[in-house]
């Protein structure tokens, strides 16, 4: 009962600390990457989702593994599916991250 209380919204107000607000800020990000996880999840097993490997997306957009690896960690990109050691991403996000990446053309 508690936690669900401390996850249906964060609310900074003036008495808590810098240190307090950093931590509530970090929680709401996270909060919204789960959220966006979640969604795609369920997207995903709904099985309409075109999904692409990893060396599908590095040649597209025309980037190293290290850099793929780089934008999926700063949140530009998520996997969608993980299966034999393999990583899945959604075509959607693919052309989207091109589109970012290398602009439109």
């Amino acid at each position: 009962m508690r936690k669900n209380r401390y996850l249906r919204g964060f609310l900074i107000s003036p008495g808590y600390s810098y240190a307090q607000k950093l931590i509530l800020l970090e929680l709401l990000a996270t909060k919204r990457k789960l959220a966006a996880y979640l969604d795609l999840r369920e997207q995903v097993e709904e099985d309409n989702v075109l999904l692409r490997d990893a060396d599908y997306v590095k040649s597209y957009v025309g980037i190293s593994t290290e850099t793929l690896y780089r934008l999926q960690r700063d949140g530009y990109i998520c996997v969608a599916k993980r299966t034999r050691n393999k990583r899945y991403y959604r075509d959607v996000d693919v052309e989207r991250l091109r589109n970012s990446y290398r602009g439109s053309q």
